[in-house]
């Protein structure tokens, strides 16, 4: 049987049927390796660069040679310029196959719109964390008076006050009403004339008032000996003239 087999190797059939399947097996072979060059468009690649700044215009014409296909979607960060690229996938300076997608976010053109979230009530620290929070800004703070000090009486916006629920663009500036501490009563006006600076303080701020603009008069060796002379507003005796809590008082001093 074995003398057959061998008999059959060396007949000029087995030789011609041998040489035929070695083509047949290096042609397909070759297919095979032509068939994925083709398909994974090998040596057909490109580095993609940076796209941040540009529009997606300017990214396709950068790109042009390429056949990069773009897929964008947007956001708003506060700063960048509107229509221009924030962010790309894959990363700038990746080699990537022709006709490969990249994904692109863009500025929007219009920013969100944030809904005031309820700030009355708030102390100064919690109402400013919450407007940034919420990617806002802060603006000019206004004082009323009122009892509660520096806490929020009202939010302004454009110079208009705005309620809890209004909607604003994102990076809005917002202004803030809030309160001096002071409350809205009414005083009669002390009588500092004769006192030092310190005393004057002490009764000045003694009656919810605010000490003004100091000023000395003539020539004075030692301030701590200097008295008030002046006031204002006056202090008139029998007046019944009254100021609010909070107002400041201007003094003014020299040594006899």
């Amino acid at each position: 049987m074995f003398k057959k087999f061998f008999a059959f190797l060396l007949t000029p059939e087995f030789r011609k049927n041998l040489i035929f399947a070695a083509l047949l097996v290096f042609l397909l072979v070759f297919i095979a390796i032509f068939s994925l060059r083709v398909f994974t468009k090998h040596g057909e690649s490109l580095t993609l660069p940076d796209l941040s700044g540009l529009t997606v215009k300017q990214a396709e014409d950068l790109t042009a040679s390429g056949n990069i296909e773009f897929k964008v979607d947007t956001v708003f960060i506060q700063g960048k310029i509107p229509g221009t690229i924030v962010q790309q996938d894959p990363d700038p300076k990746t080699e990537v196959k022709e006709g490969r997608t990249v994904y692109l976010l863009i500025q929007s053109f219009t920013p969100p719109e944030i809904k005031l979230p309820d700030l009355e009530g708030k102390t100064l620290t919690e109402a400013r964390a919450v407007i940034e929070g919420y990617g806002l800004k802060m603006g000019e703070m206004i004082y009323k008076s009122d009892i509660a000090k520096d806490v929020v009486l009202g939010v302004t916006y454009r110079g208009m006050t705005i309620n809890a629920g209004t909607g604003l663009p994102k990076g809005a500036t917002v202004g803030l009403v809030l309160g001096n501490g002071f409350g809205a009563a009414s005083i009669n006006i002390p009588d500092l004339t004769g006192l030092t600076l310190q005393e004057a303080i002490f009764t000045i701020r003694g009656n919810s008032l605010l000490l003004g603009k100091v000023t000395y008069d003539g020539e004075i060796s030692d301030s701590t000996q200097a008295k008030v002379y002046k006031q204002d507003p006056p202090y008139v005796l029998g007046d019944t003239t009254t100021i609010q809590q909070g107002s400041m008082i201007n003094i003014f001093l020299h040594q006899e």
